[in-house]
């Protein structure tokens, strides 16, 4: 998990800033009074003031990339369904002998892929074998779901804090070609001078509004994520109580 979480950053890093080398080079190539040159400083062309656009990319690429691995493991997490690892026909009923030998399939099977679903099946039989309560494991299997929506939660942690930074230092920038344009007013009184008063301005809006562009691209494929990852922890939980912990029968002694 975390060599993954690196692995990202280190791509974000390279991306963004071989990125922001082509816009320059090409915003270099090309005449200060075309349209084409403009659109290419929004983006970071006019180096050093262009760093923020490149730091907002880097984040955004990070960002993305994360929810992409997360949406991977999610995969593998949906696959489990299609393992038949419980009986679902219509009307089956386990015994406590039944549920023990699925305690044992599930141990086995735990050895390989990590499932979330065949941990919480593996959890639900200990549970009934421990006390041959059915309220219990019921229990049990809902504590445990709500534990692995708290985990993936924290996991996303870092994704939110990527979503809130972006638009945060498109600000910073903002604050700072206002401070620098305010700092060469006294030379409005010349066309030069007008002209870098205007390029600091535009330095100092541009920050701002690649920032939420990248911002609010971001949020929809989190909320999209966050979405399945939720629908996920409630198909598991209905799973196991559909075809383990209701279909358990258990006489209790007289």
């Amino acid at each position: 998990m975390k060599s993954g979480k690196l692995i990202n950053l280190l791509i974000s890093l390279v991306v963004a800033i071989v990125f922001g080398l082509i816009i320059y080079g090409i915003g270099s190539a090309v005449s200060e009074e075309s349209g084409a040159y403009r659109l290419l400083e929004l983006m970071g062309a006019n180096l050093p003031s262009g760093f923020i656009q490149i730091l907002t990319y880097f984040l955004f690429l990070y960002g993305i990339l994360e929810i992409l691995r997360m949406n991977r493991q999610a995969n593998l997490e949906e696959h489990a369904f299609s393992l038949g690892l419980l009986p679902e026909q219509e009307q089956y009923v386990l015994s406590a002998e039944d549920v023990a030998q699925i305690k044992l399939k599930m141990v086995e099977l735990g050895r390989g892929t990590p499932y979330l679903l065949v941990e919480t099946i593996k959890r639900a039989c200990t549970q009934f074998r421990a006390n041959k309560s059915v309220a219990e494991t019921l229990d049990v299997v809902s504590a445990h779901t709500n534990l692995l929506s708290r985990n993936s939660d924290s996991e996303q942690a870092l994704i939110r804090y990527v979503a809130w930074a972006i638009p945060s230092i498109g600000f910073i920038g903002t604050v700072i070609g206002i401070a620098s344009s305010l700092g060469a007013a006294n030379q409005v009184t010349t066309q030069d001078g007008i002209k870098a008063v205007t390029s600091l301005l535009n330095v100092a809006f541009d920050t701002t509004l690649v920032a939420l562009i990248l911002s609010i691209v971001l949020m929809f494929f989190y909320h999209l994520l966050q979405e399945r990852v939720e629908k996920l922890h409630a198909n598991i939980e209905d799973y196991v109580m559909e075809n383990l912990v209701n279909r358990i029968y258990h006489r209790e002694p007289v």
